[in-house]
């Protein structure tokens, strides 16, 4: 019997292979395909044949869907009103519960993709925000009553929450083709997240002195509870997403690498987010890049980005920029010396400005050369350049409008005002400017220092206004004005909101009837701190971040530590996480400012003196890992400010955030 059905088995596997006549094998073997697994040949029989185990052909096509879900809330406590418009007399609300983000970032997001071919791929994505019951009022996304949602009786009726869903980045397409001179790639459709370079475009990136305790939307989770702060002490940064340093782009792009004689070309159409939208005048950017790579890092590359729009339906008054520059990378024997120098223009029916020069060099030195790694920068940025997609702030041109859209909405041109002259961290810089910048790291055995020192300066006097911000309380002061970005608010009308940001000006009195005739100088030292040990077997981190700046009227090496400076800024912030669990980390925070004035500036009304603040911000919270890609992160800060010759600048309160996050 067991003869029998072994020559049944051999006699059906002669016959099958005989009916497919040893299609694609070699000299009489068995036919092959690929295990998608291990790429191992391996025999497939017919599908008739059912005796043994089906394996699925590889296959090009691929689709996929992934995203996140983050609910994040803020409760907001006022020990007292604090007066937000002068104009319309709006005050903070004592008590101040919301769900959503300030950011503007959505609470779910849902991204598609799928690859049909090698050589093309194609995404979008899906985004809503949380949704509120209760009284209808005016919201982002739009309140829906419970009365109008769609039952399960009749899911198709009412108003449905998928009606409110929308695209972020849109949809987009991209298709690749290689060859013998080189590979190109296509990007058309929605946004993407590009650069070309420093001057042309990119978004600023700093030297990663900034604290961790309040996260930033965007944040990822990391394979641990302890990765955000391991990685920011060991290497002096945290894992960002895919816009870190770049700028966000929508339209048509061609990357072309490996071209013949080592050189790669990147050309770009479209609209960054300071000209998009749904005008129907004409309004687009553009540029491209051309490199040519000379081997162990260096290489040579021309840069443009360019801007051209109209303020008239007919197409007949310009308005927009160029910046054209040159770009080097050097590298000998660890010494890396990096060089961008061009020219920049701006041009509107109100402007008739020539063209200015612009320059940033790095020259970076190893610790070999100079005991510890160094590395010198020089800018300078004429006051004719503009161009808000690069890493530097405008502060020195009015721009001129092409719609009467209200400052603050969507699609609006009025927000985009100088800053006035700007004191800027280390590393950002404005234009109408030039300056000298050196940074450090040293290392101390579990101590680790990062130091930088600027002294800059406007190149003429443009305005009679300094601007500066509050790194103290910075988040919480701009959660006081939701989702518009306004100008000219705060008791005195000082205040401009910017993104996660609220900004001060302050006026001068140095001038000759109202025309400035002094140019800013500006000085800073930066002094960040991170260290880590052990406590009861587990981590615990300090991270530290000292800032002092100065504004005055002549060049300093220091800042000015006395009243002969406009302003002198001073804030210190001290962070501490301490692993009670492995999935459990217990973090606190300690801030601290003092921002003073001199006669120069402008006086209060009453006291008749300048400007002198304090500032105090403290905090407690704890990050809990719920699983992979799964958080809960919970905050609950104490924050107060008083500006003692300005008596209605002041305020104080509690704020609690809580934020779950979870990728897929």
């Amino acid at each position: 019997m067991v003869k029998l059905q072994q020559i049944i088995w051999v006699l059906a596997v002669f016959l099958s292979l005989k009916a497919q006549g040893f299609s694609g094998s070699k000299a009489g073997g068995l036919p092959a395909a690929t295990d998608t697994l291990s790429d191992t040949p391996l025999y497939v029989p017919p599908s008739y044949v059912g005796l043994f185990p089906k394996r699925e052909y590889a296959k090009l096509y691929r689709f996929g869907v992934s995203g996140f879900y983050r609910f994040f809330s803020t409760y907001t406590a006022m020990d007292a009103p604090y007066l937000l418009d002068a104009n319309s007399g709006a005050l903070t609300p004592d008590r101040n519960l919301f769900i959503g983000d300030d950011s503007q970032m959505p609470n779910l997001l849902l991204n598609f993709s799928g690859r049909p071919t090698e050589q093309t791929a194609w995404s979008f994505d899906v985004y809503a925000f949380q949704f509120l019951f209760g009284n209808v009022s005016q919201a982002y996304s739009g309140q829906i009553p419970r009365a109008l949602l769609p039952t399960v009786y009749n899911p198709l009726a009412g108003s449905r929450l998928g009606s409110s869903m929308n695209l972020l980045l849109g949809m987009n397409l991209y298709g690749s083709h290689a060859t013998e001179h080189g590979t190109f790639k296509v990007g058309v459709g929605g946004l993407k997240w590009v650069s070309l370079s420093d001057l042309t475009l990119a978004s600023f990136r700093g030297y990663n002195r900034f604290v961790l305790f309040e996260r930033n939307p965007w944040d990822p989770i990391g394979a641990g509870i302890t990765e955000r702060y391991d990685k920011f002490y060991s290497q002096g940064n945290i894992n960002q997403d895919t816009r870190w340093g770049e700028q966000a782009f929508q339209g048509f792009s061609l990357n072309a690498t490996a071209l013949p004689l080592g050189f790669n070309a990147k050309l770009l159409y479209g609209k960054t987010a300071l000209n998009g939208g749904f005008l129907t005048i004409p309004n687009s950017s553009y540029g491209g890049r051309l490199s040519k790579d000379l081997g162990s890092g260096s290489f040579v590359a021309v840069n443009t980005f360019n801007n051209l729009t109209y303020s008239d339906s007919l197409a007949s008054h310009k308005i927009g920029f160029n910046v054209i520059t040159g770009e080097t990378a050097l590298n000998y024997k660890k010494v890396q010396l990096l060089v961008e120098a061009g020219a920049g223009r701006y041009f509107s029916p109100e402007h008739d400005l020539k063209w200015g020069e612009l320059v940033n060099a790095k020259l970076r030195l190893p610790a070999s050369l100079s005991f510890f790694p160094v590395e010198f920068n020089y800018f300078r940025i004429s006051q004719n350049v503009f161009n808000n997609n690069a890493i530097f702030w405008n502060t020195s041109i009015i721009e001129a409008k092409n719609n009467n859209i209200p400052a603050g909405s969507v699609g609006s041109t009025s927000v985009l005002q100088p800053f006035a002259s700007a004191m800027t961290p280390i590393g950002s810089t404005t234009n109408n400017r030039q300056g000298l910048n050196i940074n450090t790291d040293i290392d101390i055995k579990n101590l680790k220092l990062s130091l930088g020192w600027s002294m800059a300066g406007d190149l003429v006097a443009r305005n009679n206004q300094i601007s500066f911000s509050h790194p103290i309380n910075q988040y919480t002061r701009s959660r006081f004005w939701r989702w518009n970005f306004p100008t000219g608010v705060g008791p005195y009308s000082r205040y401009n909101v910017a993104f996660r940001n609220v900004y001060e000006i302050v006026n001068l009195t140095d001038d000759s009837l109202g025309v400035p005739v002094v140019a800013k100088r500006f000085s800073t030292i930066e002094i960040q701190a991170k260290y880590q040990t052990r406590l009861m077997h587990r981590k615990l981190y300090f991270f530290m971040l000292n800032r002092y700046q100065s504004a005055q009227s002549f060049w300093s090496a220091t800042p000015v530590f006395n009243s002969n400076a406009y302003l002198r800024l001073y804030s210190n912030q001290l962070e501490a996480y301490y692993e009670i669990r492995k999935k459990c980390i217990l973090n606190g925070y300690l801030g601290y400012e003092r921002n003073l004035g001199n006669y120069n500036t402008e006086v209060d009304a009453q006291s008749f003196k300048p400007l002198n603040q304090t500032g105090w911000g403290t905090g407690l919270g704890v990050d809990v890992s719920l699983g992979k890609n799964a958080g809960l992160f919970i905050r609950q800060r104490w924050f107060s400010f008083k500006d003692i010759n300005f008596k209605d600048d002041t305020y104080s309160g509690k704020e609690t955030l809580v934020e779950l996050k979870l990728y897929f």
